[in-house]
This record gives C-alpha cells, structure tokens and sequence, in this order.
C-alpha cells in the first residue's frame, strides 16, 4: 500500500513538472522588445545576414543596408590584412532595460561586452590567461511594433552610415 502511495505522489510531481515546463516555453516564445534587440545585436555583431529580419519597414526599404554594412566590414577587413570571418564578434553580459513609449514604441538600452569571435579552443586559452579583451557596448535601440512583432528601428549601432 505504501508502495501506491508514493507512485502516486511521483506520477503528480512528474506531470506538474511537464506542466510547468510547458508554460515556461510559452512563456519565453512571447515576442519582446528586449528579446528583438538582444537577438538583432547578436546577428549584427556575428555579422549574420539574419539581422534583416528584425529591422522595420523604413531600414529593411532602403537598398541592401545590412549588405552594405557588411562590404563596409569586409573592406576594413581587408584593409588590416584579414578576411571578413575575423570581424565577427560575440556579445556576452547582456543586460537590457526596456522604456515603453507607447504600445507600438519603445526605447530598448542594451549594455554588453563584445570581443573578438575566436575558435572555442583559443577562446578557452585566452580567458585562462587573460589575453582577451572584451568591449563595452552601450546602445540605446529604438523598437517599433510591425505586424504583431518588435522591430528593430533608427540608427542602430553603426548599421546605417549616417
């Protein structure tokens, strides 16, 4: 009798487990202005051509503004003498604090340190031995809500040449 006792109680924790897993997914599958700025960032900084997908209607309109912005990295690459690959950058410490203007707008400030993407084996030496320096990074993102999802806008970090 003990036995059916605890099974039960086992099976109970077991399914409130999946519940609550299951509502922590939704959850974090909600669309925020924070989350489509951290996730833009990371695709500008690893110089991923999916960063077009979180700029609005204004940015993604004028022509080729995420290819132009990586030529203009390939170029300076090159002019250093390395390929476009070693301008890519990870981001880490990310920390957002989101400002509502209104339903439709918000003012998303991100401060992050960036460095250098290296090979995972390198990356590991170099922090042992401190041979690495990260970047602060400190933006201000202008967010627009377009058809139902948060939109990166303005001038976002040096994306646009102003």
């Amino acid at each position: 009798m003990d036995s059916g006792g605890k099974f039960i109680a086992f099976a109970a924790v077991i399914i409130l487990a999946l519940i609550l897993q299951t509502l922590l997914v939704v959850a974090d599958k909600t669309d925020t202005p924070d989350k489509a700025a951290v996730s833009f960032a990371k695709a500008y900084f690893k110089l991923d051509r999916s960063m077009a997908d979180y700029l609005c209607k204004e940015l993604a309109g004028e022509s080729g503004v995420v290819e132009a912005y990586i030529n203009r990295v390939a170029d300076k690459a090159a002019m250093t003498g390395f390929k476009l690959n070693y301008m890519t950058q990870s981001i880490s410490h990310i920390e957002t604090k989101t400002q509502m203007e209104s339903k439709d707008h918000a003012q998303v400030r991100i401060t992050c340190r960036r460095s250098r993407y290296l090979n995972p084996v390198f990356a590991v030496i170099a922090k042992l031995f401190f041979l690495t320096e990260g970047h602060k990074v400190d933006e201000t993102i202008a967010m627009i809500k377009e058809d139902g999802q948060w939109k990166v806008c303005g001038h976002p970090f040096a994306l646009v040449e102003i």
